[in-house]
Parts: C-alpha cells; sequence; structure tokens
C-alpha cells in the first residue's frame, strides 16, 4: 500500500522552510529578529543553529552556511508541496535494490524509451530547476537578514 503524501500539500509555517540537509529532511525556521532554528526529527524540538554566513554552492539551486561550529553544510530548499513537517528526518529519495539492465531486445527498448522521455520532457526539469534556484535565491536573502539582525 502506498504512504499517504497528502500532507505535503498544507501550507508551511509562517518563516518555515523544508530543506535537504545530508541527504535528508529538515526543517528550516527563519524568523526576523530571532535565531534561526532547525528541526531534525518528525516530532523534535527546533534546535538553534547559530549561521556566521550563507553563500551559494556550485549549483544555483543549493546553499552552503558556515556555522558557528567551523562546519559548512550545504543546504536544498524544497518547492512547496515537495516536501511537508512529517518528512523531518526521513531519508530523501534514492533507488532501492536496482539492478542493473540486461543484455536483451527488452532491455533496449526500455534505455531508448526513457531516453525519448530525457529528451521530452528536458524543458519541464529546466523549468523546475529555475523555480528551485528561485527557492534557494530567497531563502538566501531570508537567511542573510535573519544573521544581519542577530549580529
Amino acid at each position: 500500500m502506498a504512504r499517504d503524501l497528502s500532507y505535503r500539500r498544507h501550507q508551511w509555517p509562517a518563516g518555515v522552510t523544508m530543506v535537504q540537509i545530508d541527504r535528508r529532511f529538515r526543517a528550516l525556521r527563519v524568523r526576523p529578529g530571532r535565531p534561526i532554528e532547525l528541526r531534525r526529527a518528525k516530532d523534535g524540538d527546533w534546535e538553534p543553529l547559530d549561521v556566521t554566513s550563507v553563500g551559494r554552492a556550485r549549483r544555483p539551486w543549493v546553499l552552503r552556511l558556515a556555522l558557528a561550529d567551523g562546519s559548512r553544510p550545504t543546504v536544498r530548499p524544497f518547492l512547496p508541496g515537495e516536501a511537508g513537517l512529517p518528512d523531518c528526518g526521513a531519508r530523501v529519495g534514492g533507488i532501492g535494490d536496482s539492478q542493473q539492465l540486461g543484455n536483451d531486445v527488452v532491455s533496449a527498448v526500455v534505455a531508448v524509451v526513457a531516453i525519448v522521455f530525457y529528451v521530452l520532457a528536458s524543458p519541464f526539469f529546466l523549468a523546475a530547476t529555475i523555480r528551485r534556484a528561485s527557492a534557494a535565491r530567497d531563502l538566501q536573502a531570508q537567511l542573510a537578514a535573519a544573521i544581519g539582525s542577530d549580529r
């Protein structure tokens, strides 16, 4: 039976952005005049996150944070509808127990169909990447404003 993911359509609380850190769903809460907080588990508490600076990584939809303890995690924001607070702590994506394609006609046809699909779907992937980069830019501005208000 498939897991019910309808909760992902609900609006996030004010100032909360769902992000991916270390291949796990996390919630990042950024509010003006308050410390930045991180929620690691589904029913966990909000932990203060002492961010000293924020910048872009090589990919425009990913941010690199510099924390006071010297670590530099990468953060990828999710778009609304892709994740919800109940996802916190769960592993992001991945394909379990996949086998390689065989050396037969069916595998060749599947490979050709997959290539055609990706060629036809690439404009949609490009549009999604542009939206994701915009979400990262907005989160970067929020984090920079929050860091500036703390210091």
